[in-house]
């Protein structure tokens, strides 16, 4: 175990190139309109002799190891890519995909992000970036400045597992999202729990008055 430990960082990398990391798409369905619009998509490492590996487990150690540029890369070029070939075929479809907060500092995201909806023709808006509502930034005034660019882009933003966090109304306050993730734990128990679903019942009517979209997870 000590060793696929120390080993797991080198061997994502090569996972990677040899194609054991795949995408599972988690589909989003719009209420009003009762129709699939996008899936979040989601990294999975099936290992040759391993099997399946935890994304809790390569996901975080990626992330605390200053790995994770990579794996997303990797994730958004496909995801990308996915989404410009269902849109050319007529059918409106957007991606979301999961952002670590540690990647706002790095200056060359922005291009790296503006070159693969180019090269793919994906619209920017059909690309919507989802920040971990506990996740810590950094570099505050840099994170946020990312944040800014990419919503001028025209890149939608949400905050994922809203409701989880220990500044929730803060975090909303600061980040420039279009759209929030009510998380699931909410979710799950709102038909049996009262109190959680007054929560979401008052996260619904507080996003829209902000004049944001609702995900539940």
């Amino acid at each position: 175990e000590m060793n696929w430990r120390v080993s797991l960082l080198g061997e994502l990398d090569t996972a990677i190139d040899q194609g054991e990391v795949w995408l599972a798409y988690q589909p989003q369905y719009d209420i009003r309109s009762n129709r699939i619009v996008g899936a979040e998509v989601l990294a999975r490492w099936t290992h040759p002799t391993k099997g399946p590996i935890s994304p809790a487990e390569f996901i975080a150690a990626a992330e605390a190891n200053g790995r994770i540029a990579k794996l997303t890369d990797f994730v958004l070029d496909r995801a990308i890519s996915s989404a410009a070939a269902i849109n050319r075929r007529g059918v409106s479809f957007q991606v979301a995909v999961n952002l670590s907060a540690r990647l706002l500092s790095d200056r060359e995201l922005l291009g790296r992000i503006e070159r693969m909806l180019a090269t793919h023709g994906l619209p920017p808006a059909k690309l919507t970036l989802e920040l971990t509502e506990t996740a810590t930034l950094q570099d505050a005034e840099s994170g946020l400045a990312t944040l800014d660019a990419l919503r001028t882009l025209g890149v939608r933003i949400a905050i994922d597992d809203y409701g989880t966090g220990l500044s929730t109304l803060d975090y909303l306050k600061k980040i420039p999202a279009n759209e929030i993730k009510i998380d699931q734990s909410f979710v799950k128990s709102m038909r049996v729990n009262r109190s959680d679903l007054i929560m979401v019942q008052s996260t619904i009517a507080l996003a829209h008055s902000l004049g944001r979209t609702v995900v539940a997870e």
